[in-house]
């Protein structure tokens, strides 16, 4: 039950089913907290159901990736093909800690609370009627030099959502929004345009003025926003996207718009990468006014041979790093 290794297998995987409940779906914005900084959501189900969403179930169809769900299963009690829905990430501060996953699955609690309880330095707190569990995660602490262990803190609501964040008062927020007793990202007009209804939709996202670091890419685009709009789908066998970026004022608006031109028009010329020149022909920017819009068109076969493409790219990379080493 540890974050990453959830993380990782679940954003894999969830594509491999196709259970639907009464609460999958779209971003619940009842279970946000209302002053989130951004948020990003994943409509497993939604997809499951896209050419993109069957090609990789295909993928997950393969030996290899089998196994490693098998092993998911046998350790967790949790088919990831059938019993994942949604996951939301989100974070209502600045720091890389403040995020919080909620992971939307049929669930065995007791089983969870179990495994927990036997991992590293297991603890467990009290938030109201629910136990806030937490544990060294080793993958992380082997990376941590500073002052203390890192842990991770978890809780698990009525064996359908679970809650993941790098600190227990993130948690607790979270636990409280779910109980109704703190405002939520439904009582107020932040973000409005999360989650809206949409059975094309599979993936989306927002986020306020971000202050990324130098060396994040394309940081300095991002500070010129000071809102960030992001919504990726399928419809009529065609992969939809919409970007939008909302700037201070017009001026503004003209350099994102520029950036935004000269980084599609470098893909154009990736001759290595022949998924790049594809990809950018189907991208286009539009600006009005203070906004700067990009917008994706791409047919559903060409966006899986693009995938596949791609992942031909990094095994034949992989292969060659191995062979280096021997």
């Amino acid at each position: 039950m540890k974050l990453t290794l959830l993380k990782n297998v679940a954003l894999g995987v969830c594509l491999a089913g196709t259970s639907l409940t009464a609460w999958a779906g779209p971003l619940q914005r009842a279970d946000v907290p209302a002053e989130p900084v951004w948020v990003l959501h994943l409509d497993c189900d939604a997809l499951r159901a896209t050419t993109v969403g069957q090609y990789i179930q295909a993928e997950m169809a393969k030996p290899e990736a089998q196994a490693k769900l098998e092993v998911f299963h046998a350790l967790f009690k949790l088919d990831l093909r059938t019993q994942l829905h949604g996951l939301t990430l989100y974070a209502t501060g600045p720091k890389p800690a403040d995020g919080v996953l909620l992971m939307y699955a049929d669930v065995d609690a007791q089983w969870l609370v179990t495994l927990a309880k036997s991992a590293k330095d297991h603890q467990s707190t009290t938030h109201n009627q629910h136990q806030i569990h937490s544990w060294i995660e080793d993958k992380r602490a082997r990376g941590h030099s500073g002052y203390g262990m890192p842990r991770v803190y978890g809780a698990v609501l009525d064996n359908r959502i679970v809650i993941f964040g790098q600190l227990e008062a993130r948690v607790a927020e979270t636990l409280d929004v779910l109980d109704h007793t703190a405002a939520s990202l439904a009582s107020t007009t932040n973000f409005a345009q999360l989650g809206a209804v949409s059975d094309a939709t599979f993936i989306q996202a927002a986020a306020r003025k971000l202050d990324l670091p130098d060396s994040a890419p394309n940081a300095e685009l991002f500070r010129l926003t000071k809102q960030i709009r992001l919504q990726l789908g399928e419809s009529s066998q065609q992969v939809k996207g919409t970007l939008s970026l909302d700037a201070n004022d017009q001026e503004v608006a003209n350099q994102m718009a520029s950036i935004l031109q000269g980084l599609i028009a470098l893909m154009k010329l990736q001759k290595d990468n022949p998924a790049a020149p594809k990809l950018a022909a189907a991208l286009s920017v539009k600006q009005d006014g203070a906004s700067v819009t990009v917008q994706l068109a791409l047919p559903a076969n060409d966006a899986t041979d693009l995938m596949k493409a791609d992942a031909d790219r990094k095994a034949k990379a992989r292969a060659g790093e191995e062979s280096g080493k021997q």
